[in-house]
């Protein structure tokens, strides 16, 4: 992990879609849809389990369960998603 200068995109690979993950989101999504096309995805995920994250580079927010999560949480279930979805054991 390092620290980089904004601006973020340009640090974000090419023609990849941008996903900002809140609660608050219309649109609940199982993690696993994510990771089910074949084009990179990218993931923001933000510090706290309340508040929204206010972000130029994101194309959708969505939610990945009918609850507020932690962090870390968030970050466990978006990685076991994409381990269900590739096959991963």
């Amino acid at each position: 992990m390092k620290i980089i200068k904004n601006p973020v995109s340009s640090h974000l690979p090419l023609g990849c879609k941008k996903y900002c993950t809140s609660f608050a989101a219309k649109r609940c999504v199982n993690p696993r849809e994510l990771a089910a096309t074949n084009k990179t995805v990218v993931v923001v995920v933000g510090a706290m389990a309340h508040g929204k994250l206010d972000l130029d580079y994101t194309e959708e927010e969505v939610a990945i369960s009918q609850y507020p999560l932690s962090a870390a949480l968030t970050c466990a279930k978006v990685c076991s998603g994409f381990e269900e979805s590739w096959g991963v054991n």
